[in-house]
């Protein structure tokens, strides 16, 4: 990343000079380097072809491309057609992909499964052709379990889901710390940046064509550039004390029919994962589900024999026991039952830049393995009943134990009247509380700063975080509520945090919260006081980012006043610079979807954030200009258009001829960009006037040519860096209104 230059920028209207976010790189103009991202045949004037570009993920279908709205003026000219919107703004109300958005937020909290295998079943799989071993051949399957998954809350009522998950994690390979990437840029934000570079990197035009995904209305969805950094962003956690979503909940343990002592081996495994070199640190649960796998070969192997032994698993170690029968030849492509494997949704971001070999677009194959489709119904079947007959009836268990053991003597007069005596006198508190504790319950570690997993604080967290996974907001709501004092009294800062953050994540995912004004304000309190003990306490931006991001994509879902401040939490991260240059613009981006999502009052013309929305797309727009990526400087400038076409003039004229010069001083930057970018010399200024379809003399061109942003730097104003577009913003609405 690069530091805006020192160069003039244009400058816009008194009234309308908005900040640039710190981090941004310069905008390339017609001497700077050329960007490969727009790479089309048609003209520059006419209209834009679908580009056979493949998309993002396996996820992503190609939609027919939505041509430009007959209704949208054209601001005395039109937008260049480089690439259709990537804004989840929604027209009137229309779906804009929020469940979408929704799912994989709740989707990135699911259960984690340990896997531990024997040598002799990795070395059966990596005949097939998988160098990880076992781990690596069942992962995928696991982020998708076939079907309708039947889930019990804490009172009972059962509720089916179809997007249920768990995440597979290895425990038999300690050394999965990435390298360090060159130039010191070693931190997880950090690596979601390098990725997001390295995608719009990888593609002539990374987000053009068909993969702009449109809506059941043919309107733009969500961004699958944004989806990837939003994935990114939620894959980056690591197990940590003051959370256990990434605690693993059961462990598999696999041998293989070749195995010459096969309950041995089994016995030895579990000892491993008990108190052996794959025992879990102090502030790990060690009591999680033990799951027993025998993988039969299919091609060497006597089935009769594997069905006696397997037999023999199950009264040694009870019914959490499978027969998995897999074939040890390697499968190619030509061969008739071949099915590729499914690519990994949730793939963290050290792992997309250093332990794939494969591209992170799918290609055809996309470099991804092949096995027997005998073999892909073999591994669904297996996941399917770990995960209905074993994982969620033992969290579902551990939770109604938690409950009645822990939690309700907690919420009871008894549990409050001890919580008060640890707070004021001192009574109550464990014999540790000379040695290893400042706080009021004498159960936090403040050298090591973590509570065991025995202290009724990591319990409560647990059973929290459990329902949390099984859905059950209502319950992990009021649990979290619970320890939040307990974390205040005892200075634990980041469990404090934490409590807050999953406790608003929890009320605006359950549906029968957030009814009121009332309780948005709560949320956004609980937010304020996440995100001050994580950046200011913590110095965790990771987590700060993730609870903001968190914050304004389900207050946006909420609809309604919400989006207000959804807008706000998106404007927090840009202000605190948490995000890097391509993350501002998505940032930018979002903000106007939420503003967009604002509709008038029924009945009413007043109360609609349109030209909010309009103004922010703009914003984005030169974001993406300074980056030198004219083709979503493009589609930021078209969601303009047609968000201004409602608010603006008859003839589509801003009322400010300084606002309307500003936007043709863009429009124009971004068409001078995009014709370097197709390689043609901007120098000559007949053949560019020609195909910008202007009469631009050399004079307007040659003011045109060394600009480094048409937005003033923020650093030179003294502002932060969304302050002035905030000021400006609502100046400008003020204005509107005034008219």
């Amino acid at each position: 990343m690069t530091s805006p230059g020192d160069a003039a920028p244009v400058k816009p209207p008194p009234s309308f000079s908005p900040g640039v976010p710190r981090g941004a790189s310069k905008t390339r103009y017609p001497n700077q380097r050329r960007d490969s991202s727009p790479s089309l045949d048609a003209d520059l004037a006419g209209s834009r072809v679908a580009s056979p570009t493949p998309p993002l993920s396996a996820t992503t279908s190609e939609l027919p491309i939505r041509s430009a709205s007959p209704r949208t003026p054209s601001f005395r000219s039109s937008t260049p057609q480089l690439a259709r919107s990537s804004l989840g703004s929604p027209v009137e109300g229309r779906f804009e992909g929020s469940e979408e958005i929704r799912s994989l937020i709740i989707r990135s909290f699911s259960p984690v499964v340990g896997v531990y295998a024997s040598a002799d079943t990795d070395e059966l799989v990596r005949q097939k052709g998988f160098a990880g071993g076992f781990w690596q051949l069942i992962r995928p399957f696991g982020e998708n379990i076939p079907g309708k998954l039947v889930i019990r809350d804490s009172v009972g009522a059962s509720r089916s889901w179809e997007d249920y998950g768990v995440r597979f994690v290895d425990l038999g390979n300690n050394n999965q710390s990435p390298p360090e990437s060159s130039g010191g840029r070693s931190s997880p934000l950090a690596h979601v940046e390098e990725v997001l570079e390295k995608q719009l990197g990888s593609l002539d035009d990374p987000l053009g064509g068909s993969l702009y995904p449109k809506d059941f209305l043919g309107f733009p969805s969500t961004s699958p550039l944004y989806k990837l950094y939003l994935r990114q962003l939620l894959s980056i956690a690591s197990a940590t004390p003051h959370e256990t979503f990434r605690h693993p909940v059961a462990c598999v343990i696999a041998i293989s029919s070749r195995n010459i002592a096969p309950l041995e081996t089994l016995r030895r495994l579990y000892a491993d994962t008990n108190n052996g070199d794959k025992r879990v640190p102090d502030w790990i649960h060690p009591e999680y589900l033990r799951y027993y796998v025998l993988v039969h070969d299919e091609d060497r192997d006597d089935i009769t024999e594997s069905t006696k032994l397997y037999d023999q698993m199950k009264r040694h170690f009870g019914l959490h026991c499978h027969l998995l029968r897999l074939r040890s030849n390697q499968c190619v492509v030509t061969d008739d039952d071949s099915v590729q494997v499914p690519e990994c949704e949730w793939l963290s971001p050290s792992e997309r830049l250093y332990g794939r070999t494969e591209p992170l677009v799918d290609l055809d194959t996309g470099g991804l393995p092949h096995v027997f489709e005998s073999d892909v119904m073999a591994i669904r079947a297996f996941v399917r009943e770990l995960v209905a007959q074993s994982v969620v009836p033992y969290m579902e268990n551990r939770v109604a134990v938690w409950n009645d053991q822990v939690a309700s003597r907690r919420r009871g007069i008894s549990g409050r009247f001890m919580s008060m005596s640890r707070r004021w006198a001192g009574f109550g508190s464990g014999s540790r509380s000379s040695l290893t504790s400042g706080g009021a319950s004498g159960n936090y570690d403040t050298a090591h700063g973590y509570y065991r997993f025995d202290a009724p604080e990591a319990v409560l967290r647990k059973m929290a975080d459990f329902a949390f996974m099984l859905r059950d907001w209502k319950l992990s709501a009021s649990t979290y509520e619970l320890l939040r004092s307990d974390y205040a009294n005892d200075k634990a800062w980041k469990y404090h945090a934490g409590a807050y953050e999953m406790s608003a994540v929890s009320m605006l995912l359950s549906p029968s919260s957030m009814s009121t004004k009332v309780k948005i304000e709560a949320i956004d309190q609980m937010l304020e006081t996440a995100s001050y003990s994580y950046l200011t306490r913590c110095s965790d931006a990771p987590n700060t980012l993730r609870c903001l991001t968190l914050a304004m994509e389900l207050l946006k879902s909420r609809g309604g006043s919400a989006v207000e401040s959804a807008a706000r939490w998106a404007m927090r991260v840009m202000d605190q610079s948490l995000a890097g240059s391509i993350g501002q613009g998505l940032f930018s981006e979002r903000i106007s979807a939420c503003y967009a999502a604002r509709n008038a009052v029924p009945g009413m013309k007043w109360g609609s954030r349109r030209r909010k929305a309009g103004m922010w797309s703009v914003f984005a727009a030169d974001l993406w200009l300074r980056l030198g990526k004219p083709s979503l400087a493009s589609a930021a400038l078209e969601e303009a258009e047609r968000l201004y076409a409602d608010v603006l003039q008859g003839d589509g004229v801003f009322s400010m001829p300084e606002m309307q010069t500003f936007i043709d001083n863009l429009r124009h930057a971004v068409k001078v960009e995009y014709l370097e970018a197709r390689g043609l010399d901007t120098r000559d200024e007949t053949a560019t006037a020609a195909a910008l379809g202007t009469e631009e003399t050399s004079e307007q061109l040659d003011r045109r040519k060394n600009r480094k942003s048409l937005i003033v730097n923020p650093l030179d104003s003294g502002l932060s860096p969304t302050q002035g577009m905030r000021d400006n913003d609502n100046a400008a609405d003020d204005d509107f209104e005034r008219a």
